[in-house]
């Protein structure tokens, strides 16, 4: 069986609350890219669409107004008969068009790419939720493994001795009968004692002394 030689508990700890910020903030910032996602898209569909939707109608107005001035200029004649030099209303139709075109374009450019936003953000949407779930479910679940192994390397390191409340024992290497309170095995009898030759019969009891000393028969 593999073993695990923990050093510090804290570390454990720390690596605990690293992983709740680390989730606080990739919530954060998967929230921040939808919103961003979602802000870009609005203003794509809605802003801008409107804006240069305005833009070409105002450059168109100014074009027809400007054809209408140079067109005058070489129509009508001045009051010398002559024909007026229109050099300064063909160069405002000049920039007006490009004002046209330039407002077209702009216009066709968020007609194609809004599109191509909203599906890269579908796309983008599809790779960012396996790291929602991640942060979702799995942070959760490692955080709630890391809290029992703390808890498993406290208890263990609160051990009690005997007698306490919680029963748990302490045994001295080597000892463990002894300091469990088990009696010691009996010790065996050596057979060496025993008298070489068993069947001799045991010695008889001395006898009892009954004469009286002389003394005392005469007293």
């Amino acid at each position: 069986m593999s073993e695990a030689r923990v050093d510090n508990i804290e570390a454990i700890k720390a690596f605990k609350r690293a992983l709740w910020k680390f989730a606080e903030t990739a919530n954060v910032a998967l929230a921040d890219a939808d919103a961003d996602g979602a802000s870009t898209l609005r203003w794509l569909e809605t802003e801008q669409r409107t804006y240069w939707t305005s833009a070409v109608r105002k450059s168109q107005e100014r074009v027809k107004r400007c054809e209408e001035a140079v067109r005058h200029k070489k129509i009508f004649k001045d009051s010398s008969g002559r024909t007026p030099s229109a050099v300064d209303e063909e160069k405002a139709l000049a920039k007006a068009k490009r004002m046209l075109q330039h407002a077209e374009e702009r216009l066709e450019n968020v007609r194609r790419y809004a599109p191509k936003v909203q599906r890269e953000i579908l796309l983008y949407k599809g790779i960012a939720q396996r790291l929602g779930t991640f942060v979702a479910a799995d942070i959760p679940v490692a955080a709630g493994k890391l809290d029992k192994i703390v808890q498993t390397l406290e208890a263990y390191m609160n051990l009690s001795l005997p007698g306490t409340a919680t029963g748990a024992m302490s045994f001295p290497a080597g000892e463990p009968e002894a300091a469990s309170g088990a009696a010691p095995p009996p010790a065996e009898t050596s057979t060496d004692s025993t008298p070489e030759n068993s069947s001799a019969s045991p010695a008889e009891p001395a006898e009892t002394a009954t004469d009286v000393p002389p003394a005392a028969e005469k007293a």
